[in-house]
């Protein structure tokens, strides 16, 4: 019996096209000085392991020419889509019964983002406290998906157990991950629309 729910943000209950930020990102950057640039840059920052200060500097340092960081700004930002407003609608009613989290790779510059977008288009505030009992960040924690150490955090900090506890992400090894610990985990593919999906599970 399902008892609480951990929703993954992208791609689940907000649109998002990565492909656009890395496409922008690229454009500015020197291919050469790039081999490496999920390991030394964008994992990094995930996790809170650099600044968002030393995050830019780490762009500017590997682009064909150093641009102003609101241009690096605007190309990382270049995923976001919409929060379409069936999807807050779902997780208020969720949580008259379950208990709801939020567990996202993500990042500051990100996540101040999806903040005025929500507040611009869907006139939300006070996002994580409204619609969650608790929300998990990566780069906030210290830890990212799909490591095992990510989801052995939430459920002794949520007291949840595994068996009870449905993880929704969009990405398979991020599921995958979850049942290794005998979470139950959906995998959403984006075309699909989550606030039908989950009830099919919880019927």
């Amino acid at each position: 019996m399902i008892k609480n729910i951990i929703f993954d943000l992208g791609n689940v209950l907000l649109n998002i096209d990565e492909s656009a930020s890395y496409k922008a990102i690229e454009a500015l950057l020197d291919p050469s000085k790039c081999v490496d640039i999920y390991q030394t840059v964008f994992y990094p920052f995930e996790k809170g392991e650099i600044s968002e200060e030393s995050f830019f500097n780490r762009l500017q340092r590997r682009s064909v020419k150093v641009d102003h960081v609101e241009i690096y700004c605007k190309a990382w930002n270049a995923m976001f889509l919409d929060f379409p407003p069936v999807r807050l609608e779902l997780l208020i009613a969720l949580r008259q019964k379950y208990r709801v989290f939020l567990l996202s790779n993500t990042n500051i510059t990100h996540i101040r983002f999806v903040r005025k977008l929500l507040e611009r288009e869907n006139q939300i505030t006070e996002f994580e406290t409204r619609f969650f009992e608790k929300v998990y960040y990566s780069y906030e924690i210290g830890m990212r998906k799909p490591d095992r150490e990510i989801y052995e955090f939430v459920l002794k900090d949520a007291a949840l157990i595994a068996e009870q506890t449905l993880f929704v992400d969009d990405k398979i090894e991020n599921v995958e991950a979850a049942k290794n610990l005998g979470i139950q985990a959906h995998h959403h593919h984006p075309s699909g629309e989550i606030s039908e999906v989950i009830y099919q599970w919880l019927q």
